[in-house]
């Protein structure tokens, strides 16, 4: 079976991307993107915080319309269930040519790679538990290539677009996998 893909909204413009210069806000987006509709106070359980902050850090979010009220889930009317409703992106390039931008943008990705890499460890300590199946599935890679921008985007691009292709399966057996190949020039 497989859900609707949500769609992608592109963070272009640098007020709207400060609002991720808090790494609570990062996980309590990918929590609620990953894990499905959730209160603050399920949220504040799963990142070891206050329910008072996760709440503060949410209506934030959905402040600038990262999540919207879920009031399917409901059913007193006095919880606040949230949910996430697109997948947001942003692009160095479309901050290239501001200071500020390219300082929170950095600032972001480095959040974004510190809270991957931890995630990964995570998975390497715990690969036996995981099971033959998993760890013999599970893949990381590192190529070196040698490319011009242009190429670099060109293959950003067409990996971004193999990974639509398997956006909102739900197939039996799936877990969360994350896809994490990096592209960046680098001088020997």
């Amino acid at each position: 079976m497989t859900e609707q893909t949500p769609p992608r909204r592109m963070i272009t413009d640098v007020q709207t991307l400060k609002v991720f210069t808090h790494p609570l806000r990062i996980t309590i987006l990918r929590m609620l993107h990953a894990g499905g509709p959730a209160t603050a106070s399920v949220l504040a359980k799963r990142v070891d915080a206050t329910p008072a902050l996760v709440s503060y850090h949410v209506r934030t979010l959905a402040a600038h319309g990262f999540v919207v009220e879920d009031p399917e889930h409901t059913a007193d009317g006095r919880e606040r269930w949230w949910k996430v409703v697109e997948d947001l992106t942003f692009s160095f390039r479309d901050f290239a040519e501001d200071r500020v931008g390219r300082d929170v943008s950095a600032g972001i990705a480095r959040v974004l790679g510190t809270q991957s890499e931890d995630r990964y460890r995570r998975f390497l300590d715990e690969l036996e538990s995981w099971g033959p199946d998993w760890a013999g599935a599970a893949f990381s890679g590192a190529p070196s290539l040698r490319l011009t921008h242009a190429e670099t985007r060109e293959l950003g691009e067409a990996i971004a677009a193999l990974v639509d292709g398997y956006r909102g399966r739900e197939s039996p057996g799936a877990e969360h996998v994350e896809i994490h190949y990096r592209g960046f020039p680098y001088h020997l």
